[in-house]
């Protein structure tokens, strides 16, 4: 059965002989057909649409575009001539009289296309239109010469029409290219499929692009695309792989699909026994060369460590001679690390491709890429990316996540906060929008994401000596690096900061590094604010490779929780007790915040607060936590014993050594009266109304009860529970109509006795 598709058209004289046509829908931006005449241009450009759903296996879309009206946009323009690194305008502006065609979209919601520069945008009133339109088109032509600008000015005369394209619809059934390529599209996905016209553009990237066309266009090589993740580089390999399959494919008949996408699972998918996924790959082999065609793989270092125990019995393994041979082409994906790794664990593949390396963007470009981003999501979203939000977003991203290559995560980030704004009644996205969002991804207070919010040192000190008694001097200390922080001051190139904590055991090491997580990472939730390694687990042998992963490849428990989650306070409990194989590891994660393991994949520690706790030292004086006397003495921690432990490369590396110091009688009564205030704040007492009064006798109870000279203050809270809370929870279900009173809770006559009235 046959369908109908009418689609508006505008057609102009752009030379004396040559006529223009184009479609007028943000769908088929690439519709456009010079031709010596009108009817030469309409037959190419139905050709053409009919060529997309045959040769490219994509279907037509409905129009989005109707009832088309002409009107013309009058404004100026003034040329200039950039010679680096300075910019020479022109004294005379140049006159414009451009068309602009304004519509409306099958939702109803206007919409509007400069013909002459192709560029679509939607607009949501009347009356801001004409100042819409014509900033649009002036930022379009900016920055241009005379000569440049003379290319845009206005054709003698635009005409609108229409045009029909009657495409039969396939049949149910399987496709006979599919058929034919068994097992090939079971493993793999050919570019053109609609799935992959959802990548990210290639902004910035057309210079990458045309490299990439020219290595497949001339030579029969296999190339390797290098770069960060995130940096671009699936996009360039699909917009590469368009353009070359347009320009072979120009004969007529079927029209063969060449670049398939996969990935190494997909090649090991289901294969059980030993030579079926041998076989597979001979097959697939076979049919990606008869076309001939080119093999798209998306992690070259996943090859690696499937198929085999080793790299040597692995897929990577099995296509090199292949490779060799050139009996099959491939275009694969790797990281820079990757390739470090590849060259020790199988210089042989690399030794075979043409390696291919996308540059990092400078701040410029990366700007550039926001703000186009942001104009793409305003045109084809209709929500309104405003240039404030785009420039916050790349401000957040520059701060706070300065190893995150443009523009993968970013686009991504942006594109979430457009999915989110309908729902959120949020037709416009804003900076506060963007910080919001930011906030929320990130797990970043408010405070260090709006720059308007920024705390003082002397109110973060008082946020942590509230809920850290008698350790002033450790406090002082943390919050100078978290003011640092908070400033931008910090080394965007290391983790935020290396603590090492020393002091006895149960005098507030581990509940400073709780203060830390809640009060840095307050969106996240309380169990990912902190990633704890006991390091008494990695004191083996073999320490170092369990720290990194599996000998197969598969990464460590630490890894997946970083990569996971890379906004976090590490928490390297017992420092002291890991092997020095350990140590050698986290030499570079605090020097460079980022580890990388054997397969070259790298993981970030660069928005991670690192904090190792020890009790070295902390025996030296004969009591352990707990000061005998009325007062708390000064150096109960031998510093020395510190010192001489590490090594100095990686002692150096520590940012701050904090000191704690063994708790005193008074210390211990503040904690347990704290302790106790907090038993009210619990759901069971607020839901009733219901007030504690606590006697000054039982905290003293509580606190000599409660307090271990070896084990500090850990036992108090375990103390509270089975002096106050127990006995509490038994008298309270003994009167449950009891609300709205204050409890007074004091000694009894016998030794542990304790009374509610």
């Amino acid at each position: 059965m046959a369908k109908v598709f009418r689609f508006p058209i505008c057609t102009w004289q752009s030379a004396p002989d040559t006529i223009t046509v184009r479609m007028v829908d943000d769908g088929y931006t690439e519709a456009v057909v010079t031709a010596d005449s009108k009817k030469d241009a309409v037959t190419q450009l139905k050709e053409y649409l009919a060529y997309l759903t045959k040769a490219e296996n994509w279907r037509l879309f409905d129009p989005d575009f109707f009832d088309p009206k002409l009107r013309v946009l009058k404004f100026s323009v003034l040329p200039e001539y950039n010679i680096s690194p300075r910019t020479f305008p022109c004294r005379e502006a140049v006159r414009f009289r451009l068309p602009c065609i304004t519509g409306k979209r099958e939702a109803g919601s206007p919409v509007a296309f400069l013909p002459t520069l192709g560029v679509f945008f939607d607009y949501h009133r009347e009356d801001s239109f004409q100042q819409l339109a014509i900033h649009i088109a002036q930022r379009q032509l900016s920055g241009k010469t005379p000569a440049e600008l003379s290319r845009f000015l206005p054709p003698g005369e635009i005409k609108l029409d229409q045009i029909s394209v009657t495409l039969k619809e396939s049949s149910e059934g399987p496709d006979p290219w599919e058929q034919r390529l068994k097992p090939l599209p079971d493993v793999a996905d050919h570019l053109g499929a609609g799935g992959f016209r959802r990548v990210s553009k290639t902004w910035e990237r057309e210079r990458e692009v045309n490299e990439l066309v020219r290595l497949l266009s001339e030579d029969s090589s296999s190339v390797c695309l290098v770069g960060e993740s995130g940096c671009g580089k699936t996009a360039v390999l699909i917009d590469a792989a368009r353009r070359l399959e347009r320009a072979w494919n120009t004969g007529g008949g079927e029209k063969p699909r060449r670049f398939w996408m996969t990935s190494g699972s997909r090649l090991v998918a289901g294969m059980r026994w030993l030579g079926q996924w041998q076989e597979r790959l001979e097959e697939v082999i076979a049919r990606i060369s008869s076309i001939p065609g080119v093999l798209c793989i998306e992690n070259l270092m996943e090859l690696t460590r499937l198929g085999g125990s080793t790299p040597e019995s692995s897929l990577a393994a099995f296509l090199v001679p292949y490779l060799e041979s050139g009996e099959l082409r491939i275009v694969a994906e790797a990281t820079p690390t990757e390739i470090d790794a590849l060259d020790r664990v199988l210089p042989g593949l690399i030794d075979r491709m043409q390696v291919m390396k996308l540059q990092k963007f400078t701040p410029d470009q990366s700007k550039k890429i926001v703000t186009r981003a942001a104009d793409f999501f305003t045109q084809n979203d209709k929500v309104a990316f405003g240039a404030t939000a785009a420039e916050r977003t790349h401000d957040l991203f520059a701060r706070f996540q300065p190893y995150v290559a443009f523009p993968g995560k970013v686009i991504q980030f942006m594109g979430n906060l457009v999915d989110r704004a309908p729902h959120s009644k949020r037709p416009e996205i804003t900076a506060r929008t963007v910080e919001d969002g930011f906030s929320e991804t990130t797990g970043l207070p408010d405070f260090l994401v709006r720059d308007s919010r920024a705390l003082e040192y002397g109110a973060i000190v008082d946020q942590f000596q509230e809920k850290l008694i008698a350790q002033d001097p450790a406090v002082e200390t943390v919050c100078r690096l978290v003011a640092k922080f908070s400033a931008g001051l910090n080394d965007p190139n290391r983790p935020i900061g290396v603590l090492l904590f020393c002091g006895p055991t149960g005098v507030g090491k581990t509940q400073l590094v709780r203060l830390l997580g809640d009060f840095l990472f307050p969106k996240r939730p309380e169990k990912e604010r902190i990633i704890r390694l006991d390091m008494s687990e990695y004191a083996g042998y073999d320490a170092a490779q369990r720290l990194l992963g599996t000998a197969a490849g598969e990464p460590s428990d630490l890894i997946r929780k970083m990569r996971a989650n890379s906004f976090s306070v590490l928490l390297l409990d017992e420092i002291e007790k890991a092997s020095d194989e350990v140590f050698d590891v986290f030499l570079n994660v605090f020097e460079e915040g980022r580890l990388t393991d054997s397969l070259g994949r790298l993981t970030s520690f660069q928005s991670s607060l690192i904090v190792m706790t020890s009790n070295l030292g902390a025996g030296s004086s004969g009591n352990l936590g707990f000061s005998p006397g009325g007062e708390t003495t000064v150096g109960e921690v031998d510093r020395s014993a510190v010192l001489n432990f590490f090594r100095p490369e990686f002692f150096n590396r520590i940012d701050q050594v904090v000191y704690f110091s063994p708790l005193n009688r008074e210390a211990i009564e503040l904690i347990t009266r704290k302790e106790l205030n907090e038993i009210a704040d619990r759901e069971g007492l607020a839901a009733k109304k219901l007030d504690l009064e606590i006697d000054d006798e039982v905290c003293r109870f509580l606190a000599e009860r409660g307090f271990d000279p070896v084990y500090g203050a850990r036992p108090l809270q375990r103390a509270i529970e089975e002096t106050v809370t127990l006995p509490l929870a038994r008298w309270l279900a003994q009167s449950p109509g009891l609300k709205g009173k204050t409890i007074r809770v004091s000694r009894g006559e016998g030794d542990d006795e304790i009374v509610f009235e």
